[in-house]
């Protein structure tokens, strides 16, 4: 992982485990019934799946790109490489035939 993924990573889990320490933090403290508590804590929940999900989402698509940008550079480092191994190939044949005229 690199560094500014790291860093993005690091991001996502303080901002979602502040949103979580929050949200039970001010449901606990509010003077509400029973039934208002149970109610609020699955809208609650529902809303931090759907963060989540959208986040994770984000992340795909990010880290998609960085596989696509990757396989290129690879291809096209090596197809360079490969370009100067028959380069150094024709020129080891034509040492070794100059050589053999010698």
């Amino acid at each position: 992982m690199s560094k500014e993924e790291g860093s993005i990573f690091r991001f996502v889990f303080g901002m979602v485990s502040g949103l979580v320490s929050g949200i039970v933090l001010g449901l606990l403290v509010a003077p509400k019934p029973g039934k208002e508590m149970r109610e609020d804590l699955v809208s609650k929940s529902n809303e931090l799946k759907d963060f989540t999900k959208n986040r994770f989402e984000e992340f795909q698509q990010i880290s998609r790109g960085k596989a696509v940008e990757m396989a290129g550079n690879i291809q096209t480092k090596a197809s360079k490489i490969s370009s100067k191994l028959d380069e150094l190939a024709r020129r080891g044949t034509d040492i070794l035939i100059q050589d053999e005229v010698q």
